[in-house]
């Protein structure tokens, strides 16, 4: 396992589209001893109707640099190769955001993969309709067209797409295909370009693991060979409805997708490093702003697991 640095999350909900925010969080990172920051198109700004505000980009490229930081990037959670009404502005918008993982030189950029049921459709009575085989297959199909047809502009750009494997919802669920991340595996398998992989959520994973009773991490071995990014969190693998906006007392729970410092819940982090053994890439904690408090304390934690690999997990 070749790490190229331990990374952490600038999370939109709480930048807002703040430079003064960015600024405050990337010296804070910085502090604490992370190399790599993953910069979400949608919390900084830089998009307005599927489209990069270029003079935003250039300001937020000059604040990046400001820091000794290497950056991935995340897309807009909405992206969504298989929404058919708006597919045209769907493409525009990821091929938008891998013009702004280059113009901020990150390799690699997050993509949500398809749904076929979106998330804001759960509580709405078409939203309770599994879609038939037929079409999943259909869609499916699509995101597959997209993809091949935007690897390769990322090609020309020097990005690789990541498809992140989702979490399951008690009111939604099965919407997405990646909640199995065996499905996940023969998507990217079938697409089969070389700007095309996984970005494997280990908290999405695991959850979906309790949900629909798969071996965690023989799914993370299969996984292992299409894994081109790293999202690093906890839980306790117990499935929630889609509204977490009441993260303190899900905690106190331990319900739902909690985005937890390593080491807080019960997902076997040092087995899946080991199952991730031929791994080359940053390893991101994706904590959410409530507990960034101890994210050093994560990442010390997280060298130690990784740290019995060999020397290429740096310290």
């Amino acid at each position: 396992m070749t790490i190229k640095g331990w990374g952490i999350n600038a999370d939109a909900a709480w930048l807002e589209n703040s430079l003064d925010s960015l600024v405050r969080a990337l010296g804070s990172f910085v502090e604490q001893g992370f190399r790599y920051v993953e910069v979400p198109v949608h919390g900084v700004g830089a998009m307005a109707g599927g489209k990069l505000i270029m003079d935003r980009v250039r300001e937020i490229r000059r604040v990046l640099r400001r820091f000794p930081l290497g950056y991935t990037v995340h897309g807009p959670n909405s992206l969504n190769l298989m929404d058919l009404e708006n597919l045209a502005w769907q493409k525009q918008a990821l091929r938008e955001s891998l013009v702004f993982a280059a113009a901020i030189e990150s390799e690699i950029l997050a993509y949500h993969s398809g749904r076929y049921l979106p998330e804001e459709a759960f509580h709405l009575p078409a939203g309770k309709r599994a879609p038939s085989h037929e079409d999943r297959e259909y869609l499916l199909k699509v995101e597959r067209e997209a993809l091949l047809d935007l690897a390769e502009e990322a090609r020309r750009l020097g990005v690789t797409i990541g498809l992140e494997n989702a979490r399951p919802y008690l009111d939604g669920s099965p919407y997405c295909y990646a909640e199995q991340l065996g499905l996940l595996v023969q998507q990217v398998a079938a697409v089969n370009h070389p700007r095309v992989g996984i970005t494997l959520d280990v908290g999405h994973a695991y959850l979906a693991s309790r949900f629909y009773r798969f071996n965690f991490l023989d799914a993370v071995t299969a996984a292992a060979p299409y894994v081109r990014h790293l999202h690093l969190h906890d839980n306790f693998g117990r499935v929630t409805a889609s509204l977490e906006n009441k993260q303190a007392e899900l905690m106190a729970a331990g319900r739902g997708d909690l985005h937890l410092p390593i080491g807080w819940g019960e997902i076997p982090a040092a087995e899946v490093f080991d199952r991730l053994g031929g791994y080359s890439g940053v390893v991101l904690h994706e904590i959410r702003p409530l507990y960034q408090t101890w994210a050093r304390e994560a990442l010390a934690h997280s060298r130690k697991l990784a740290g019995r690999l060999g020397p290429s997990c740096p310290s």
